[in-house]
């Protein structure tokens, strides 16, 4: 059973238990327009396969637009693939869904203890996850479903928020074939020992900042900052512990369409915005910062004081192609390899 909130506190129209004078921007559309995107989801997930093979751009265009929140979890199944994905393994399963199977098996222990410590943690304001709210045994399922699935990888902490998020909008069994699409398709390798993926896309991040915020970027080297220090928590957990609903559904829905060049997209407009555009007094505080830890500091509050719409806005005028990430994202692989074999010499 979910405990009633405290006397102080209210519900709101996301499940998250919010204090009465608590600020949370909500999502203002006049009930026939959100009507009528509604209508055109669902006409595009029974045209599906066409939409994909020639009108990608519409799609693109309604998640940019914000996905209705009564069809989100459909679209994010959808977008992901999941469902087609779902479809063809459980072809192949004995039991007709391999979810299931995998919860017939059990985990290594350190990977189950691991999960159980992490069940409360999640989303604690949320009603799904409060106490013993329903959510926590539906994550403890897709967690453990998903390290049976990849041994290699188990379980990792960043994992439970992308789950959680994923239970708030769909069914255990449709969360965790998206969960499984995020880890395999879109983040691939950030949860694998050595956070080898991380490190290239942190570097990568950098790289790319050179390009967009030149002043940035000589404060960042001046100050010797590693952006694995303001990009791993963001990129790891998928941006879900910096932001909230709507506005990280929001950037889900940018990000399930469009793939990880969302978050280096976000990630460069907070870190051009805190060191060269944004407002004066914080570009002021940030050249005014004598070490990488305060600077670092500055970056992650900014990111959660800037009006997410300012953001939105700023990511889709990013002069940033498809080439120059994976330009970037080839050039941070290279210079990895690189020190790698450097310090491999240095001890024969």
């Amino acid at each position: 059973m979910v405990n009633r909130p405290e006397s102080d506190e209210v519900l709101d129209r996301y499940g998250f238990f919010v204090s009465p004078g608590e600020s949370h921007i909500e999502e203002t559309v006049d009930a026939a327009v959100a009507r009528r995107r509604e209508l055109k989801w669902l006409d595009m997930f029974v045209q599906w396969p066409s939409f994909i093979a020639s009108r990608f751009d519409k799609i693109k265009e309604r998640c940019r637009k914000g996905i209705p929140g009564s069809v989100r979890g459909q679209a994010w199944y959808h977008l992901s693939a999941a469902k087609y994905r779902q479809e063809t393994e459980d072809r192949n399963c004995p039991m007709e869904s391999l979810f299931y199977y995998y919860l017939t098996k059990t985990p290594d222990a350190r990977v189950l203890d691991d999960i159980r410590k992490d069940l409360a943690r999640s989303f604690p304001d949320h009603e799904m996850f409060r106490d013993d709210g329903c959510g926590q045994n539906s994550l403890n399922d897709v967690l453990r479903a998903y390290a049976i699935h990849d041994p290699d990888v188990g379980y990792c902490q960043a994992q439970a928020p992308i789950a959680a998020i994923l239970l708030m909008h769909l069914p255990p069994e449709q969360a965790f074939w998206v969960f499984v699409q995020i880890n395999e398709e879109y983040v691939k390798g950030y949860f694998s020992d050595g956070l080898t993926a991380i490190k290239e896309d942190a570097l990568a991040t950098e790289i790319l900042i050179k390009r967009v915020s030149p002043k940035g970027y000589h404060l960042l080297r001046k100050l010797d900052v590693d952006p694995i220090l303001y990009t791993v928590d963001w990129y790891m957990t998928l941006f879900s512990r910096t932001y909230r609903a709507p506005q990280l559904y929001r950037l889900w829905d940018m990000f399930f369409c469009e793939g990880v060049k969302v978050l280096f997209r976000l990630a460069l407009v907070i870190v051009y915005e805190t060191l060269e555009d944004g407002p004066s007094s914080i570009v002021s505080r940030a050249h005014k910062c004598d070490n990488a830890m305060d600077i670092v500091t500055l970056i992650k509050q900014t990111a959660k004081q800037l009006p997410f719409s300012v953001l939105l806005s700023k990511m889709d005028k990013l002069p940033l192609t498809d080439i120059d990430l994976a330009q970037a994202c080839k050039q941070a692989r290279q210079k990895l390899n690189a020190d790698v074999k450097a310090t491999q010499n240095r001890k024969k």
